[in-house]
């Protein structure tokens, strides 16, 4: 599996794909958030998205931020979205799969930022298969 960052000018191109996404996840969840402030946040290098693929294959997409803790000033890693194409097959084993690669792939991005530590927000589903990440 590839991961590809996508430079704030190129967003354009990939868009129309990663809000298909979004707008999957806000049926699903209960974030407090737009597409387009996820659009303006990349746009503005607030926030940093990658693309995953499988040979040329588009798998889905996550979205960081650099942020600090409130009262240390500590930086850490907020991985905002994670998504994943919905797969066919037992268990959805694609996805599980994806996000297993992603989350290893997160873990060497933070250390090679020197972040170390990384959170996201997300469904009880999430939560439990992700144990470790969620606050």
């Amino acid at each position: 599996m590839n991961f590809k960052l996508i430079p704030p000018d190129d967003l354009h191109a990939c868009w129309p794909a990663v809000k298909r996404g979004l707008e999957r996840v806000l049926t699903v969840g209960k974030e407090y958030w737009l597409p387009e402030d996820i659009y303006a946040h990349i746009r503005l290098n607030r926030a940093q998205l990658y693309l995953g693929f499988a040979d040329d294959r588009y798998l889905g997409f996550f979205l960081t931020e650099s942020k600090r803790e409130p009262y240390t000033n500590q930086p850490y890693m907020n991985v905002w979205v994670l998504y994943a194409e919905p797969t066919e097959g037992e268990n959805h084993a694609g996805v599980a799969q994806f996000v297993a690669e992603t989350m290893a792939y997160i873990d060497g991005l933070a250390a090679t930022l020197g972040v170390k530590r990384i959170k996201m927000a997300g469904r009880d589903g999430w939560r439990r298969y992700l144990k470790g990440y969620f606050e």
